[in-house]
C-alpha cells in the first residue's frame, strides 16, 4: 500500500481497539490501588478511543511516509521501530506529565498500554501496510 493515509487510519484503528482493549480489561487495577473510572459509557469511551487514536494514526502515518528512508531497517522492523519512537516522544512525555502532576498511579498503567498499543501494534501494522 502507497497510501501513508489509509495505512495510517488502519493502523490507527487497530490501535485505537488495542488500547480500549487495556482500559476495558482491567490494566488499571494491576498497577494502582484507584480503580480505572468511566467517564462515560463503555461504548462511547471506545468509540472516542478509537477516533483519537485513529486521527493521531493518520497524522503519524503522514511522519512515517516523510522519515521513511531515514528510519532503519525493512517492512515491520521499520514501522516497529518507528512505533517505539512515537512511543518515546508523545505518550512517555504524558506520562511524565501525568506523574509531575501526582497521577503516577494512572501514569504506570498508561505506559504499559501505550506501549503495546502505539510502540508495538500501530509499528507493526504500519511496518506492514506501508510501502513505498
Amino acid at each position: 500500500m502507497k497510501n501513508f493515509i489509509i495505512a495510517g487510519l488502519i493502523a490507527g484503528i487497530v490501535s485505537g481497539i488495542v488500547m480500549t482493549i487495556f482500559h476495558i480489561s482491567g490494566l488499571w487495577e494491576l498497577f494502582s490501588i484507584l480503580p480505572f473510572i468511566w467517564p462515560v459509557e463503555k461504548q462511547i469511551y471506545a468509540l472516542s478511543n478509537i477516533t483519537h487514536f485513529t486521527i493521531w494514526g493518520i497524522i503519524y502515518g503522514a511522519f512515517y511516509a516523510f522519515f521513511y528512508d531515514k528510519i532503519p531497517g525493512k517492512g515491520i522492523k521499520k514501522g516497529l521501530f518507528y512505533g517505539l519512537i512515537i512511543w518515546i516522544i508523545a505518550p512517555l512525555h504524558n506520562a511524565g506529565v501525568m506523574a509531575m502532576y501526582a497521577y503516577y498511579l494512572d501514569a504506570i498503567p498508561y505506559t504499559f498500554a501505550t506501549f503495546f498499543s502505539i510502540g508495538i501494534v500501530y509499528g507493526i501494522v504500519l511496518g506492514y501496510l506501508y510501502k513505498k
